[in-house]
């Protein structure tokens, strides 16, 4: 068989912009060549919506796993050059579905072809024909059936101005948008299942994600720092670089326990959140703050809380999971790998000082009441000039 190997990477919601279209498409493409790094042997182009990567057949498999990683792709393909005629489309088209076929009794298949050149003399479905024809007279006694509607196997082909390749194995992508096409947001990283979940999907949209982590090492000990900078690490092989900022949070709690109302504490806590992020988002020129909350799920996930805690900024806050059922949050965990580390036994700072009744439904009026019996610009301030910067 040929040593050559061309991976072809489909795109959909790229194809769908207008004339900015070659900006995500480059992106993309950039997005990649990080993703591969330096050392990889493969050229890179961009024939009309697809992406085509021309490497070797032993490189070929490690690239196609690095792109399962990489958001704006819907599917990719690993396939092999062939001259463009039907007699090499088919000779390449017996010996990959042969190769399939070993160890198998019968096998149901079809070929499918998208002709982009056409000035090729067949039209797509009589490739179609002509090639999966020949195919099932070579190969029909050792069990080969055509199935047009339900195929075990699918032999593809395109059929471009200046290569023609065949493909038997698409792979399905992330989808969405290239990270670094929307700008850069700023996620509130709490160490559960929600909060990576929430930064995975703004980076499928085409952010560039940072992540915030509020530390209370005197009373939790380092086990919820490492764990967000093991889910850092693990988020960022979607975009590359990510940096976290460590906020230590434990005069601000201790503050709060001591001069406020009981019931509102963990809705205190989560107002100066806010605000100490939106001041560290501006600072590292983020456009918006990100976050894993999912309506009714805790008690500081009422409508009432959430409203009582996003009046404290102005920066957009963005909540990607709101409508999600818990079921589907980690069914998405386990999918981008972040489901085992979240899991690990370690509280978050939110249930240091925990209330045994706390509030659901908080009054504005009682938490800014509470807010002026501590020093609450001097704490900010003073955990602020304190973060310890992570960059990967």
């Amino acid at each position: 068989m040929n040593e050559a190997r061309t991976i072809l990477v489909r795109y959909d919601e790229i194809g769908l912009k207008g004339k900015n279209r070659g900006v995500f498409e480059q992106k993309l493409v950039s997005n990649i060549r990080q993703k591969f790094g330096e050392a990889s042997d493969c050229v890179i182009y961009t024939p009309r919506g697809r992406i085509l990567i021309e490497t070797n057949s032993s490189l070929a498999p490690e690239l196609a796993e690095k792109l399962a990683y990489v958001p704006g792709i819907a599917s990719y393909s690993v396939g092999e050059p062939v001259h463009t005629d039907l007699d090499s489309m088919v000779k390449c088209g017996i010996e990959k579905v042969a190769a399939h076929m070993k160890g198998l009794t019968s096998l149901r298949f079809c070929v499918r072809s998208r002709r982009s050149d056409k000035r090729f003399e067949l039209t797509s479905p009589e490739i179609d024909f002509e090639v999966g024809s020949r195919i099932m007279e070579a190969l029909a006694d050792q069990g080969l059936k055509v199935d047009l509607h339900t195929p075990e196997y699918m032999l593809e082909i395109e059929v471009g101005s200046t290569a023609t390749f065949l493909y038997d194995h698409r792979r399905p992508g992330i989808g969405g948008l290239p990270v670094g096409s929307a700008g850069n947001v700023l996620c509130l990283l709490s160490g559960g299942i929600d909060s990576p979940v929430s930064a995975f999907q703004l980076m499928r949209r085409g952010c560039q994600v940072h992540f915030v982590f509020f530390d209370n090492r005197p009373f939790l000990g380092g086990g919820g720092n490492d764990k967000v900078r093991r889910l850092t690490k693990l988020l960022n092989l979607y975009q590359g670089c990510g940096d976290l900022h460590i906020v230590p949070f434990e005069d601000i709690q201790v503050s709060i326990r001591d001069k406020c109302h009981p019931k509102n504490r963990i809705v205190l806590y989560r107002r100066m959140m806010y605000r100490i992020a939106e001041r560290l988002a501006k600072r590292i020129d983020c456009l918006g703050l990100v976050n894993g909350e999912s309506l009714g799920q805790v008690a500081s996930q009422t409508l009432e809380n959430i409203h009582a805690v996003s009046q404290t900024v102005s920066l957009s806050v963005f909540r990607p999971l709101i409508g999600m059922d818990k079921r589907d949050i980690v069914n998405r965990a386990k999918q981008i790998g972040t489901f085992n580390v979240s899991i690990e036994t370690q509280p978050d700072c939110c249930s240091v000082f925990m209330p045994q009744r706390p509030a659901t439904r908080a009054k504005i009026k009682d938490l800014e009441y509470d807010e002026t019996r501590f020093p609450m610009e001097e704490l900010m301030e003073k955990a602020l000039n304190n973060i310890e910067t992570v960059v990967p």
